[in-house]
């Protein structure tokens, strides 16, 4: 199989992600964006801000006003670089980079800016138009359609897989020591830049607890349904952040951290979600005649601990291979953000192997959607010409 049209990776960073109305309470996207994009091509001097040919990124929570445009020119992007913004719910930071890969694969850009950016502290409440009371959350489904909150179809998932509520314990609990051990490692470093201000200079992520235990976890009660097992620490919290991922024609005089090599995006019953992650990376291995022994290293965002041991026990993963530094059960989930944290997480990850090596970032999709990109570390420069 040939990997056609691969797009190189020219960089991959985000910001310490941080929970709602925490440590980056009262500051804009724009301004997270802006911290990011500053840092990030301050340690690529091969390119500048001015050749970008576009900016694509995904947000969910601060739409309105075309937020990614926004947040170009707040970063220094000249005005006649468009940007446009993609609301694909938990999928829209990686909706923009298969957008962006794409339009560079047409040879309609040669580099671009994509990612996304994820402020629910500063989101505005919007009102429902006939009762004009807040919306906790938008509809994933129209009429006629069952719109169970995604908590609600945890619960029930978990029940009817027989998935207990000390297996999500466990495995919540393993995702913040594998976090604290990368964070204390430093094996983060590569990843993340901090978020610096006059006032402030935030290194670390905010949501990862290094004084969880099963017993803590024990005593949460259910937070969807009386009798539900998903709990607010076995399922991910709400968070802020940015993240960044530079995409480039492959042919140009770059140095590149990794390869862009393809995607496969599914859709199924919305109440079956969790299972989105499964179906892509089924058909993202058969796309490209794979094994999941080729993969080194998967990034798989954890909304639910079920939804995450759904994926772990149905592929037979090692805590080596998947989210070897922890998920976003301790990171968090900047919605928007997240598929771009789930990029840089990978390539740092594959980029400590001296050897070409493929990993696969994934993530569901509210409303009944699940997307797998496959990605190639700096060491798959073969992958131009690359035939399986």
């Amino acid at each position: 199989m040939k990997f056609n049209s691969p797009v190189g990776i020219v960089a991959a960073t985000r910001l310490p992600i941080g929970k709602i109305n925490g440590i980056y309470q009262g500051i804009m996207p724009e301004q997270l964006y802006q911290n990011l994009i500053i840092q990030q091509f301050a340690a690529i001097p091969q390119i500048k801000q001015a050749e970008i040919n576009q900016v694509i990124l995904g947000n969910v929570t601060n739409q309105g006003g075309n937020l990614a445009r926004r947040c170009a020119l707040q970063a220094g992007f000249v005005s006649n670089i468009p940007a446009q913004t993609i609301d694909c719910q938990c999928g829209s930071s990686l909706a923009a980079i298969i957008t962006a890969a794409n339009l560079i694969k047409v040879n309609d850009a040669s580099l671009i800016c994509t990612g996304g950016v994820e402020s629910t502290s500063t989101a505005n409440i919007v009102l429902d138009a006939n009762s004009k009371r807040p919306i906790k959350r938008f509809k994933m489904t129209p009429d006629g359609f069952s719109d169970l909150d995604m908590g609600i179809i945890a619960d029930l998932t978990a029940k009817k897989k027989k998935i207990s509520r000390l297996a999500q314990d466990q495995y919540a609990l393993n995702s913040h020591r594998k976090a604290m051990q990368a964070i204390i490692s430093g094996k983060l470093q590569p990843e993340i830049v901090p978020y610096q201000s006059t006032t402030k200079n935030i290194c670390l992520d905010q949501t990862v607890r290094f004084d969880t235990s099963l017993e803590k976890l024990a005593k949460l009660k259910p937070a969807f349904s009386a009798n539900g097992t998903a709990t607010a620490g076995n399922s991910c919290p709400i968070n802020d952040g940015a993240a960044s991922v530079i995409l480039a024609q492959p042919t140009l005089p770059l140095e590149f951290q990794g390869f862009y090599l393809g995607q496969i995006t599914v859709a199924l019953d919305p109440e079956a979600f969790l299972f989105g992650p499964i179906k892509a990376t089924e058909k993202l291995l058969k796309k490209f005649s794979l094994q999941v022994s080729e993969i080194t290293a998967i990034e798989l965002n954890e909304a639910f601990a079920v939804q995450a041991l759904l994926f772990k026990n149905h592929f037979n993963l090692t805590d080596a291979k998947l989210n070897a530094f922890g998920g976003a059960l301790a990171f968090g989930h900047p919605y928007g953000a997240t598929g771009g944290v789930l990029i840089a997480r990978l390539l740092n990850r594959l980029n400590l192997i001296n050897r070409p090596c493929l990993g696969i970032a994934t993530l569901c999709v509210a409303g009944g959607m699940g997307i797998s990109l496959l990605i190639g570390n700096k060491w798959w420069k073969n992958a131009i010409n690359y035939t399986k």
